[in-house]
């Protein structure tokens, strides 16, 4: 059995594609804010579903970057065409990564829980 599926490895390259070109290629600042943070390719290669965080943490620069996103997907798939070998080219869905904000909630959430009771009759 092979270690990785092949939609795995494509979006690997696909992640490192796109993070350079947010980086390097995009003229827009509100994307160049954003980081990307995973990518899911279909199995039919049809649909690439990006996932992207904002070094603003706030909710007006997560709006600004999926804005952002949205305006230039064109480009980032035409670029993307050019990087990544493969007989076509998925179509790129932008989405804002939570996991950070729900993991950050139960850790506050944990914080507020009282400490366990000591049980003395148990050893």
């Amino acid at each position: 059995m092979k270690p990785f599926k092949r939609t795995d490895r494509i979006a690997s390259e696909i992640r490192a594609a796109l993070a350079t070109l947010f980086l390097c290629e995009v003229g827009d600042p509100r994307v160049r804010l954003g980081v990307v943070t995973g990518v899911k390719v279909t199995a039919d290669m049809g649909l690439c579903r990006v996932y992207v965080r904002s070094l603003q943490s706030d909710a007006q620069g997560r709006a600004e970057l999926l804005a952002g996103l949205d305006q230039c997907s064109s480009f980032l798939r035409r670029e993307l065409s050019r990087r990544v070998r493969l007989l076509r080219t998925p179509r790129l869905e932008f989405h804002y990564d939570e996991l950070q904000d729900q993991a950050a909630r139960v850790e506050e959430l944990m914080r507020t829980l009282p400490p366990p009771a000591k049980d003395s009759g148990q050893e």
